[in-house]
């Protein structure tokens, strides 16, 4: 993290309340151990293995951290190398009940680890293939890739045999300059729509449809590993909008899971971390419809060090009470400004202001938003005492910055991501 970046996460939160897509860690409370879990029990031995999946269904009320919590294991993935990709779910942009939309998404937000927080992120399937094609190149030579292509890569198993192909057709491309057939391959593998005689000479006889887009998923994970990728991390924010479908596309969206989770468990998904984020009444209303989910899904048990074999990752079940954990997230934030502005902080002024700011609002924290409103607040009381001078606030200048936030305790607007 350095200090231009620091100043951008404190930026955007100071702003909207929300969470930072990039440096997510350093602004993380109270979810540390459920992360490190992951880590230690499924991307290290993936990473060592190539093999297994695991599914989690990540559950949080609005407010309660969910999309928080996939930026951060956005992170934790890339730190063991890992591609990822986070989607938003939306019944009109990609809705779950259709698998060519979640295709389509997938491929066109997965990305590679970045080695720091500065680096901008290259996101595209095709971008991916390309950077993996010109790292080879780059290691061995043209020739040397060209033929590892033809034997060992051909003979990989690979569920589609014409996503395979597609692969295969695209990196060779890359490696002899033909951007030709580079775009072409790109956006066939992107799902878009491209005329059957273009395809004709690569022997792609598979287009993207309903019976075939959670064939190419599985094969895109196939291809990745096959690429020497650790694994893939796919995390789905359902961003607490899909309550209003229909019977018959929340039972889709039920039979999708199921099968995701079933695939998780068998060799045709090696090396993924799915994890499905949703709002608590989704346990309620698509879950119960569709009992071959709920077998899966149910259970006594939390995720935890002790059982890390459980389906759901509750949120809304943390070491820290709402004051604890706002405190805690205050003392980050404090933090991240030492960073920023290479200025240190009289730890015995700020403390007792930044608690009993966390004191204020906690007790509010029955509201929506309660965090987004203490984030706008804090950040806005650092950024005063450190232009202004550092001095002890009364409950009175306290309760000030408190209610500065107060807007931001009604419920998000469209598009807006929770913290």
């Amino acid at each position: 993290m350095t200090p231009d970046m620091a100043r951008h996460v404190l930026d955007r939160m100071g702003s909207t309340g929300q969470p930072p897509e990039r440096g997510a860690r350093h602004v993380n409370v109270a979810t540390e151990e459920l992360l490190e879990i992951l880590r230690a029990e499924y991307l290290e031995p993936m990473k060592t293995s190539g093999r297994n999946s695991t599914f989690k269904l990540v559950q949080a009320p609005f407010g309660g951290g969910k999309t928080q919590f996939l930026h951060c294991l956005r992170e934790l993935g890339w730190s063991e190398g890992f591609a990822t990709a986070l989607i938003g779910l939306s019944p009109k942009e990609c809705p779950f009940d259709r698998p060519p939309a979640i295709y389509r998404e997938v491929v066109r937000r997965i990305e590679l680890p970045v080695p720091d927080y500065d680096e901008e992120t290259n996101p595209g399937l095709d971008r991916v293939l390309r950077q993996l094609a010109l790292d080879r190149i780059n290691n061995v030579g043209a020739d040397v890739f060209i033929k590892w292509l033809g034997t060992d890569f051909g003979r990989t198993n690979i569920e589609s045999r014409s996503f395979g192909r597609a692969v295969r057709a695209f990196m060779e491309a890359v490696a002899i300059d033909d951007f030709e057939s580079e775009e072409l391959l790109g956006d066939y593998l992107l799902g878009h729509k491209i005329p059957a005689a273009d395809l004709a000479p690569y022997r792609l006889r598979e287009s993207l449809d309903d019976e075939s887009a959670f064939r190419w998923l599985r094969s895109l994970v196939q291809s990745l590993a096959a690429l020497s990728l650790p694994g893939v991390v796919l995390m789905f924010d359902e961003m607490d909008r899909n309550m209003s479908l229909s019977a018959g596309r929340r039972r889709a969206i039920g039979d999708n899971l199921r099968q995701m989770i079933d695939y998780c468990g068998q060799s045709l998904l090696p090396g993924v971390v799915w994890c499905y984020a949703v709002p608590p009444e989704f346990m309620d209303t698509i879950v119960p419809e569709y009992p071959a989910l709920a077998q899966r899904l149910k259970g006594a048990v939390r995720f935890s060090r002790t059982s890390p074999m459980q389906p759901v990752i509750d949120l809304d079940h943390l070491p820290l009470g709402t004051t604890e954990l706002l405190q805690a997230l205050g003392k980050r934030l404090l933090e991240l400004t030492e960073l920023a502005y290479d200025q240190k902080f009289d730890q015995d002024i700020q403390v007792p202001n930044i608690d009993g700011l966390a004191t204020e609002l906690g007790e509010r924290s029955f509201e929506s938003g309660t965090r987004r409103t203490f984030v706008k607040a804090v950040i806005a009381l650092i950024e005063a005492q450190r232009r202004e001078g550092e001095s002890p606030l009364s409950m009175e200048e306290i309760r000030e910055f408190a209610g500065l936030g107060a807007g931001a305790a009604t419920d998000a607007m469209p598009g807006e991501v929770e913290f």
